[in-house]
């Protein structure tokens, strides 16, 4: 199984709302083990299923390789749905679809998140620092939001240029992208 490749700004399924999944299939479990794959490879702690161009809401978070966070188990979070906050922090965000840019986001603190994990089982959890920041950033991305939206107009601004070189696809990864929105894929 190979990688997959991770689709960047501001491609049109990474701004589309994505698709509830309605039941368990091996094509899914196939997508699953791929996106984890795919995921460790990059060194991302987290993937929606739009970032490897599905438009599905579903995402897969492994936060065990971080200091203070080996006890965390991967998961997997099909249609999640966040039912609670509480609290406020700031944390420097990156995101494998925008490579190069880390920015300070501000967001909850702590969420309750409802959920159907891999065994297509209901999960209803509250997490909190890492863990919580990463569900928010991941279930964002399942409604076509980056964690750049979140930036005042002047920080945007001064990301002008990265982000127009993304969108031509001038930059250049560790793991696989797709072509950038109405460009064939280069040969390498």
């Amino acid at each position: 199984m190979s990688f997959l490749p991770i689709y960047t700004f501001d491609h049109p399924v990474l701004r589309k709302e994505t698709s509830p999944i309605t039941e368990d299939t091996e094509e899914l479990q196939k997508l699953i083990a791929a996106m984890q794959k795919t995921m460790h490879h990059a060194e991302g702690i987290g993937l929606a299923a739009n970032q490897v161009g599905k438009s599905l809401a579903m995402t897969v978070i492994d936060i065990s390789e971080t200091k203070g966070n080996e006890h965390i188990l991967p998961l997997v979070l099909i249609n999640p749905v966040i039912i609670g906050t509480h609290g406020e922090s700031v944390f420097e965000e990156g995101c494998l679809s925008l490579p190069e840019i880390r920015e300070d986001v501000v967001r909850p603190e702590s969420i309750g998140i409802k959920f159907l994990n891999e065994d297509f089982k209901e999960v209803e959890m509250e997490a909190d620092k890492l863990l919580a920041r990463v569900m928010q950033h991941e279930v964002d991305h399942l409604h076509g939001k980056y964690f750049i939206d979140y930036l005042s107009p002047l920080k945007l601004s001064f990301l002008k240029g990265k982000l127009n070189k993304l969108r031509k696809g001038e930059v250049e990864t560790d793991y696989p992208l797709a072509p950038p929105s109405g460009m064939k894929k280069k040969k390498k």
